[in-house]
């Protein structure tokens, strides 16, 4: 099984649509998207170690590194997947307004689906940061973070063309132009809330 899923996701990073499509034809299950969902879910944790080490002196704790990686732990493999549930069913919920004629199930797995095809990618940009940070020194983490701004754009595409194959939506472009407005708009609502927020909170 490992091996075929190496396969497909070699062949999803050529043509995430065509990938998509060809799990539609072979018939979705909610088994398999809960497997894309917890696998990526494994992996974007393990990338998030060195991250969680390197912050990990801000936490007031007897043994600091081991808090910072529980938390991490938790964050990923307990709320992520609740979170990614229900940011899947709104996603289906905004393509029935645009006109989508997919089910919720395909939505959930056109989203774990491209979380999968971007884990083992921000696994090794967790890996090169890690190393250029020994090798350059911490100077060099902005530097870095334009990886990850990368990641986030590759992810962003290959979601939007998973998306519109599973709401059946023709042009991938203008799904990806509304995911990343959508982006946008969270960013901005999260950015307002938090300039909000109580000062001693």
């Amino acid at each position: 099984m490992a091996r075929g899923l190496v396969a497909d996701l070699v062949r999803a990073y050529r043509d995430p649509r065509a990938s998509m499509a060809r799990q539609m034809r072979e018939g979705l299950s909610e088994s398999r998207a809960l497997f894309y969902l917890m696998a990526s879910c494994g992996i974007f944790f393990v990338a998030s170690v060195p991250a969680a080490i390197r912050t990990a002196h801000r936490i007031e704790a007897d043994e600091p590194v081991s808090a910072a990686i529980g938390a991490h732990l938790f964050a990923f493999l307990f709320l992520a997947p609740l979170l990614l549930y229900g940011g899947a069913y709104l996603v289906h919920a905004a393509a029935r307004l645009a006109g989508g004629r997919g089910t919720p199930l395909a939505a959930r797995v056109a989203l774990f689906w491209s979380l999968l095809m971007l884990a083992p990618v921000a696994l090794a940009i967790a890996l090169v940061t890690a190393f250029a940070e020994i090798a350059l020194g911490p100077g060099v983490l902005p530097w870095t973070s334009l990886l990850s701004y990368a990641g986030l754009a590759l992810w962003l595409w290959v979601f939007a063309a998973c998306l519109a194959e599973a709401e059946g939506f023709g042009h991938s472009g203008r799904v990806a132009a509304v995911v990343v407005a959508a982006f946008g708009v969270a960013a901005l609502v999260v950015v307002l809330l938090a300039g909000g927020a109580p000062a001693g909170s």
